[in-house]
């Protein structure tokens, strides 16, 4: 039995679950079992239906210290199974605790502590950068860059063409929308009367607070369409001329696919990703939304026009996408988990 330890809820997103559902997924392909490890009942259903089973820990996703004794009794049963780990509220005190007991592999997006671990995982665009090789032990399993990305089969599969006019457009927050950027933005398009040539397409994740207000306004805007309950995601970026995302996975979706993108942030933990996707691929960094809402959709706003003016922009834009990610990284990393 291979556990996942993570955790979805309104607050944190479903970003967790989603990327450890993929990896789930890869690993079951490799013939394991896969036990999903949760706090609380939140994300039960999403793990469930795509066919894991999950033990509840009725403890607090932000205070982990506190399961420590069920979670070491849970994993004792076995010989040392292996255990990934994917929240930001992990403790040196907590792998210690698990080290003692099971093999720790650890899910890092920031490198702000050299956390005692048998593996780490950092697929971000920036991951070989850190410097993980010089601070952690020889012995430590180092699973860095972007062909570790965990994209879901669905991404391996897409044959994007970029069409000569633009018709439609992707706009995705993630999971959720903290910071309310697909209403605002939304809003705005309604007073602008050139982005209505446009049909516009709003993607709500599960903890999109705004979307049943987002419904309303789709009734009276005949460019405005709403998905919700997305399982297929590849297939509406495909049909989408122009992407507008928050800079978590679905940054890399969009590159899979080849959908010329524009990329935003409004949460601290994707700004690093945001922005070194700026500096090092077509994709434009139009920043961070909580803090400067006005210039953000401003910017976007802008490239939306420049983008759909030309054919050959596009396509450059997402050629180069496309050679970001291949689409196997979950089986890569699978494969290194598993492995001795």
């Amino acid at each position: 039995m291979f556990y996942i330890r993570a955790d979805g809820n309104e607050k944190i997103g479903m970003g967790h679950i989603m990327r450890c559902l993929t990896i789930a997924d890869a690993i079951k392909a490799e013939g394991e079992e896969v036990c999903f490890l949760v706090a609380d009942e939140k994300p039960v259903k999403v793990i469930e239906d795509r066919g894991f089973q999950t033990k509840i820990l009725f403890t607090y996703y932000d205070e982990m210290d506190v399961e420590l004794p069920q979670l070491v009794l849970q994993l004792s049963g076995a010989n040392r199974p292996r255990i990934l780990i994917d929240s930001y509220y992990v403790t040196r005190f907590y792998l210690q605790n698990l080290q003692l007991v099971a093999q720790v592999y650890l899910m890092d997006d920031l490198k702000t502590e050299i956390y005692p671990c048998d593996g780490l995982v950092n697929y971000n665009i920036y991951g070989k950068t850190l410097g993980y090789e010089e601070a952690y032990p020889s012995g430590t399993k180092l699973f860095l860059g972007c062909e570790y990305m965990p994209l879901r089969p669905q991404f391996s599969k897409t044959d994007y063409q970029v069409r000569e006019q633009v018709q439609d457009i992707l706009l995705t927050t993630g999971g959720g929308d903290s910071c309310h950027m697909a209403l605002s933005f939304m809003k705005e398009v309604v007073q602008k009367e050139d982005l209505q040539k446009w049909t516009w397409h709003v993607v709500c994740g599960p903890y999109c607070s705004d979307t049943e207000e987002l419904e309303k306004l789709a009734e009276r805007c005949s460019f405005l369409v709403i998905h919700k309950n997305m399982t297929d995601l590849s297939e509406l970026m495909s049909r989408c001329d122009i992407g507008i995302s928050a800079a978590g996975s679905t940054l890399y979706e969009l590159c899979a696919v080849g959908l010329p993108s524009i990329g935003f942030y409004f949460a601290e933990n994707q700004k690093q990703n945001m922005e070194t996707f700026g500096k090092t691929t077509p994709i434009m960094n139009a920043g961070d939304f909580s803090m400067q809402p006005d210039q953000v959709m401003e910017f976007i706003e802008k490239e939306v026009r420049i983008l759909a003016e030309s054919f050959d922009l596009r396509e450059k834009i997402s050629m180069a996408m496309k050679t970001i990610v291949d689409g196997k990284g979950a089986e890569r990393l699978a494969k290194g988990l598993l492995g001795d």
